[in-house]
């Protein structure tokens, strides 16, 4: 299992998910390769279970030496387009991913050589070349590539060397590559597809694609830094989806996107998430308390969150706002934005900031109203607990989340802060309907999102994907007893 700053070090819907598919598939060996920003040191917020070998973290962007298991050619080899070819494959708008496969294949084969490929001139003049041909291309549907400075050229050059780096990862011999995410995952994965025809499941969570899109628009960054951004992400969707044999997204939302991408839809198999059930639905305490849960980043929007709570307690000053979640990975400005925000609104205690929590069913049993202002989500595991937990859901209808809370909660527009505080004091003034609606989303789940019903889903998906693999290059075939996820 490949994971990108999530699981075992990040607490957030992801890594729950994570570490339920792990641990609940206890028969399944996984190895699972951590991709995170930088090299700052990282404690494991989740225990890893016995069927879990966890390999050191791939740390893009650090100063950590490359890794040379199996290397077969000394650092004195050269690929002199190495750079150029990267960038067309990722960055070029009708680039066909299938053109990464050789370079990346070279990158694995001679992971010393990489540094020196980067570091020549010609190199540099390849990745010139290839800059000048995204310049001057021209497509309908596409915004041309605006002027580019020095310091963003290098930034982009440093940044294929990393996609070289990924490219070059070393990994075990394994039944399934399984990727968590439509990103950097796909690039040690098309290397390890071309090598030994290890077959690859993906399952998407939000969509990466999007969700990077939604990050530029918002970003003071450059008009150059946020191209860089939005094609580098479109180029590794593309990517992940021509590697995967077979892709699970959690909701059938995401499959418009995925089709969009051309993606065969044969290829394509919707596997919800599941949690647990309790035996009984808990009634509502009636203490007019709002819970939300996520952790502190743009996509969450916090600042819509913090709104509404303005508006709701304007109409119900003794109501209640606890909010759930940690910090998100580099967010540290948001947060700061957040709480000037808050201060601005003068919320005071009727607004708490509680911090993570290792008992979000606890937290959820204690709402009498669960609030959701993302911008971006897939089918989020906060949801399905507050349903399990028989509590009713106020939420931005995006990713998947309208059809599953359909009758169980309200849905609105992303930004809508008028819509979602009329859901919300509209459920706190009927509380009778509120608790109905709650039992609705227990009944759902228990009938289609259980954690058994997701963990037999995926295990046929491995068993599935596992018999497509091929033999090695030599020819013989892989002992398969594991997955890499």
């Amino acid at each position: 299992m490949v994971t990108e700053g999530t699981y075992p070090f990040v607490v957030g819907g992801v890594s729950s998910w994570c570490d339920q598919l792990v641990g609940g598939l206890s028969d399944v060996d996984w190895i699972l390769l951590p991709i995170v920003g930088g090299d700052t040191l990282r404690k494991r917020i989740f225990h890893i279970p016995p069927n879990v070998r966890l390999m050191k973290s791939l740390e893009l962007w650090s100063d950590s030496r490359i890794r040379t298991v199996g290397a077969r050619s000394s650092s004195r080899t050269r690929r002199d387009d190495l750079p150029g070819e990267l960038l067309r494959g990722l960055l070029a708008w009708d680039a066909n991913p299938a053109t990464l496969k050789d370079p990346l294949l070279w990158c694995r084969q001679n992971p010393t050589a990489i540094r020196h490929s980067f570091r020549a001139s010609v190199g540099w003049d390849s990745f010139l070349a290839a800059l000048e041909e995204l310049r001057v291309e021209s497509v309908p549907d596409a915004h041309a590539m605006p002027e580019m400075d020095i310091p963003e050229a290098s930034e982009l050059y440093q940044t294929l060397y990393w996609v070289a780096r990924c490219g070059a990862m070393p990994l075990p011999k394994t039944d399934v590559m399984h990727l968590t995410a439509a990103g950097w995952a796909s690039l040690p994965a098309i290397a390890e597809k071309a090598d030994r025809g290890t077959p690859v499941l993906l399952t998407e969570h939000g969509l990466y694609v999007r969700e990077a899109y939604l990050g530029a628009m918002s970003t003071n960054a450059t008009p150059g830094r946020r191209f860089i951004t939005s094609r580098l992400a479109r180029g590794l969707t593309r990517t992940a989806y021509a590697v995967a044999d077979l892709i699970a997204p959690v909701t059938p939302a995401h499959t418009q996107w995925e089709r969009a991408f051309d993606v065969n839809p044969d290829k394509i198999r919707t596997i919800p998430n599941g949690v647990r059930n309790p035996d009984e639905p808990t009634p509502l305490p009636r203490h007019d308390v709002v819970v939300s849960v996520g952790r502190i980043d743009p996509l969450k929007d916090v600042h819509t969150l913090l709104r509404v709570a303005e508006a709701v307690l304007k109409e119900r000053p003794n109501t209640q706002f606890l909010h759930y979640g940690p910090i998100g990975e580099a967010q540290e400005e948001y947060a700061r934005s957040v709480q000037m925000v808050y201060r601005s609104l003068n919320l005071g205690p009727r607004f708490r900031f509680m911090g993570s929590t290792e008992e979000p069913e606890r937290a959820l049993r204690a709402a009498d109203v669960v609030l959701m202002t993302s911008i971006s989500e897939g089918l989020p595991m906060t949801l399905l607990e507050a349903m399990s937990e028989a509590r009713p859901i106020v939420s931005t209808g995006v990713g998947g989340v309208a059809d599953v809370i359909h009758g169980c909660g309200l849905t609105t527009q992303p930004g809508d802060v008028h819509g979602l505080a009329n859901a919300v004091c509209t459920l706190l003034e009927f509380p009778d309907m509120a608790e109905e609606m709650g039992i609705r989303g227990f009944n759902r789940v228990k009938r289609k999102y259980t954690a058994r019903r997701h963990l037999d889903a995926y295990r046929e998906a491995l068993w599935d994907v596992s018999r497509l693999g091929a033999p090695t290059r030599a020819g013989t075939a892989v002992d398969r007893r594991e997955v890499v996820a």
